[in-house]
């Protein structure tokens, strides 16, 4: 773990993740950070308006690593994919692929498994420049 800078922002990896509640995605946010992780965290949506934010978040910096939520690229264990969800997983992967190529793609399965999954990914958080 790293410590927060002078200004009290991390200095870890810097993360975007998505899901699909507001709520589990601000508590993830605060909990990454925490962590000294500089996570950016928000709630996605499933159509037009989704997608140009998630192009908007990819093109305001550079991320080390894009975590997507299970119930969107479904690895949740306690959600059924859907042909539906399928697709916009799709969408999204191929949002990422253009917006932010250099960025490794994180694939959480629950809450939980958010700070696992980025340091299977990504490793031990790091200090950067």
């Amino acid at each position: 773990m790293t410590s927060p800078d002078a200004t009290g922002e991390p200095q870890g990896w810097r993360v975007l993740g998505f899901g699909r509640d507001p709520e589990v995605s601000a508590a993830i946010q605060e909990g990454l950070r925490a962590q000294g992780i500089r996570a950016r965290a928000f709630a996605l949506t499933d159509d037009p308006d989704g997608d140009a934010r998630l192009e908007r978040e990819l093109c305001e910096a550079s991320y080390d690593g894009v975590a997507i939520g299970g119930f969107i690229n479904g690895q949740n264990p306690d959600v059924r994919p859907a042909f539906g969800t399928t697709l916009w997983f799709n969408r999204v992967l191929n949002i990422i692929h253009s917006h932010a190529p250099q960025s490794k793609i994180i694939l959480v399965r629950e809450p939980a498994d958010a700070l696992p999954a980025i340091q299977r990914i990504l490793g031990p958080s790091r200090t950067s420049s």
